[in-house]
């Protein structure tokens, strides 16, 4: 369960082409159940989402100074929460206000800590929804309001430790990735600068597959065949030159269960950019285990181990090879004439 230290509702008002302005609290939410609920239904659902780009907080802070004013709150201490979060919302309306197209919302900001322990900052715009319900005591139908969870499509979040401890190798900033002007306006209100590499998203696709296999204690023939499927889905992505996009691919590779591996790919701690060219080099290893030494080289297919052509010892490290090439098989007969 989300721990949350502070939370606040402020809201910026923008129809499609028009005028953009905000209005504020000057208080924090109280954390009464209602509020704890959303918070936890909105962490949850952002982090369910695959449609997420990271990166890191762009350098040019004059620009984009999101960094500027959460480093006020969260580093240096001498700009209160509630303070910090105002000057946050006059950031988003310049924002909102370059991206004509864009609408407006209630605008969340939540810091929060995982169960891990780790502290993040989120925001999301969230708008209200008219439904009908039945009265339990009339039986009468009325027209009541709720929060719109089925379309969040603005949300951000930054991993605060990642990013205060100065570790310029993480990508410690997310958020979810919406077609237009949406998502443009967003990341420059962030001031995210995506850190997209085809080459290192492959790579971490490939081993998020892998952790996910294990994790359902797949056999060698199961995890195998996922493997494949993972594998031949981002082959013709590629061949195609077009993006993986990681919900399409779940339902190619997991097809009984892709909300099972939608979660795993989602998570926050494999950090996946949705939209890459899979890089082919890198996607290799879902199909091949590759090793070499000063003496030998082995490109091993994982079908070798499925149909026990060959048999790896985990407790002496050793590799047993069946059925050799003739030509290898002559070789070796010629140098060790003796049995």
């Amino acid at each position: 369960m989300t721990k949350i230290h502070a939370a606040i509702l402020h809201k910026l008002t923008k129809e499609p082409f028009g005028a953009s302005s905000v209005q504020t609290r000057d208080a924090e939410l109280k954390l009464t159940p209602p509020v704890v609920k959303l918070v936890n239904q909105i962490t949850e659902l952002y982090g369910s989402r695959t449609n997420k780009s990271y990166g890191r907080f762009d350098e040019d802070a004059l620009n984009y100074p999101t960094s500027t004013v959460l480093s006020e709150i969260f580093k240096d201490g001498k700009t209160p929460f509630i303070a910090g979060t105002k000057k946050l919302m006059a950031v988003l309306n310049s924002k909102a206000t370059q991206a004509p197209a864009s609408k407006g919302g209630y605008v969340l900001m939540v810091h929060g800590q995982s169960d891990n322990g780790g502290n993040w900052f989120l925001v999301a715009i969230i708008s209200n929804v008219a439904s009908s319900a039945v009265k339990e005591d009339t039986l009468e139908i009325e027209e009541t309001v709720h929060v719109d969870l089925d379309n969040v499509r603005v949300a951000g979040r930054v991993n605060l430790d990642m990013w205060l401890d100065g570790g310029l190798e993480h990508r410690y900033l997310g958020f979810l990735k919406t077609r237009g002007d949406v998502a443009d306006y967003f990341m420059y209100f962030l001031g995210c600068k995506i850190v997209a590499k085809d080459s290192e998203d492959t790579k971490r696709l490939v081993e998020a597959l892998q952790d996910f296999a294990r994790s359902e204690k797949l056999d060698q023939a199961q995890e195998d065949d996922f493997l494949r499927r993972a594998h031949s889905y981002c082959m013709e992505r590629k061949k195609a030159k077009e993006a993986v996009h990681l919900e399409a691919l779940t339902n190619a590779a997991w097809p009984d269960e892709p909300q099972k591996l939608q979660q795993a790919l989602a998570n926050a701690a494999v950090e996946i950019n949705d939209g890459f060219v899979p890089d082919a080099r890198s996607l290799k290893r879902l199909l091949r285990f590759h090793g070499k030494t000063a003496y030998w080289t082995v490109d091993l297919d994982r079908r070798a181990l499925v149909k026990n052509e060959a048999r790896y010892m985990k407790k002496t490290g050793e590799l047993l090879l069946r059925n050799l090439p003739e030509g290898l098989k002559a070789e070796l007969d010629a140098e060790y004439p003796d049995d």
